[in-house]
């Protein structure tokens, strides 16, 4: 019994074929045969990125946690800086007069 050859898809590929799924231009039979993929992964494929436009309708996807990871950054700017400010006055305070 010879295993079959296992393919990499790249995202590109794998939203056109979903893509193609859920205009209706392919049945999930049909993409599974044309592209040598089992019907269970293009199942997979297909819940993944109806869930991943879910989150970004939501607000959960890629923009938002950009969005987040900018104001965590600026808060920690912040603090940096107002550390920086106290660490300066205490040399001040310390040093004899």
């Amino acid at each position: 019994m010879s295993k079959m050859a296992t393919r990499s898809w790249s995202a590109e590929e794998k939203v056109a074929i979903v893509l193609s799924i859920l205009r209706g231009e392919l049945s999930m039979s049909e993409a599974s045969r044309r592209h040598g993929v089992s019907y269970k992964t293009l199942l997979a494929w297909r819940d993944r990125f109806l869930k991943g436009g879910e989150a970004a309708l939501k607000g959960k996807g890629p923009d938002a946690q950009v969005k987040a990871l900018e104001n965590e950054n600026k808060q920690l700017k912040e603090a940096l800086a107002e550390m920086a400010l106290r660490v300066e006055v205490l040399k001040k305070l310390r040093r004899p007069s």
